[in-house]
């Protein structure tokens, strides 16, 4: 358990060692807040959008000249 101060704004800066152990804790990040009891706060990070997380998943599905063998089995059907 790490001990941080809360600044003149309200605001605390999560140590280095927590910040390291959830690695989707980024700056610009949004996380949500609970007020467990009159003496426990917990912060969680919400799981992102389906949209987000299934950004790029699909890059590697074809190879870098797939253009070329599309073009290539086109011609290909044309000679039949």
């Amino acid at each position: 358990m790490k001990q941080v101060t809360i600044g003149s704004k309200n605001q605390v800066v999560i140590p280095l060692e927590v910040r390291k152990k959830i690695p989707e804790l980024k700056p610009g990040r949004q996380v949500c807040v609970y007020a467990l009891d009159d003496k426990t706060i917990a912060l969680t990070v919400p799981p992102k959008s389906w949209l987000d997380s299934s950004y790029g998943l699909m890059k590697n599905s074809w190879p870098a000249d797939a253009a070329h063998q599309f073009d290539k089995l086109r011609s290909e059907w044309r000679e039949i």
